[in-house]
């Protein structure tokens, strides 16, 4: 391995939280060609993949849409990562286009969001806990020795970030709450009703319950008000 890539592994190893990791993530994928990336582990069928997402760097859009509908059971993607230990193209994942049309369905809306294209390297962890860092953009580029050295960041990633989630409960919180679900809280917290926040935010108001509860059930609160406090206690979200 030449001496760059060696400094961004140890770079890697140095930080001591995810916001750095994140940075060094979107220098290094670029270098190969990458535009964007997750780091997760993968969750057992009816589970959702948020709590188990270690780093996203995808489209927020898409990332929400992903998880809300579930699609990481259906994706061909996350769905080889238990079958292979060898990273892969994502072209390479096998489905049935004509028999599988959930799988094809998610492949289809990924493209809508730029995403057609992708490497990804299965994780297998102690206790057959199985995950996976999936690297959006083309593959073509990548010889052996690049194929290894991406091999090698996602596992040095993968667990730096587990270290420190382990080592640091209160991240916990901060992974399993998105974006959207803090949006909705923050109107919560200024005493909006679902309606209201409906109206504010575009959603519809079955949506902006279900973030509620979404975020409810991620955060282990019993109602909106505790959810309300352990946000703002975690600092998920500011008044």
């Amino acid at each position: 391995m030449n001496a760059d890539f060696m400094s961004i592994i140890e770079a890697i190893q140095q930080q001591t939280d995810s916001a750095g990791i994140r940075e060094i993530m979107y220098g290094a994928i670029e270098n190969y060609g990458f535009r964007s990336f997750i780091i997760s582990g993968l969750p057992d069928r009816g589970q959702d993949v948020r709590p188990f997402v270690l780093l996203s760097g995808w489209n927020e859009e898409w990332y929400e849409r992903y998880a809300d509908l579930g699609y990481v059971h259906l994706d061909p993607v996350a769905r080889n990562c238990f079958s292979t230990t060898k990273p892969f193209d994502w072209s390479d994942a096998p489905y049935d286009r004509e028999a599988d049309l959930p799988a094809r369905r998610v492949m289809e809306e990924a493209r809508d969001f730029g995403m057609d294209e992708g490497f990804c390297v299965p994780i297998h962890m102690e206790g057959g806990m199985q995950g996976a860092v999936s690297l959006v953009g083309g593959t073509q580029e990548l010889d052996d020795k690049r194929r290894l050295e991406l091999h090698m960041l996602a596992l040095y990633a993968h667990g730096q970030l587990r270290f420190l989630s382990s080592s640091r409960p209160d991240l916990a919180p901060r992974r399993a709450i998105t974006g959207r679900e803090s949006e909705v809280l923050k109107w919560v917290a200024a005493g909006k009703t679902a309606g209201e926040i409906a109206d504010i935010t575009g959603l519809s108001t079955r949506t902006v319950n279900q973030h509620c509860e979404n975020a409810q059930q991620r955060l282990g609160t019993n109602n909106r008000v505790h959810t309300v406090v352990e946000a703002i206690r975690h600092k998920l979200i500011t008044l």
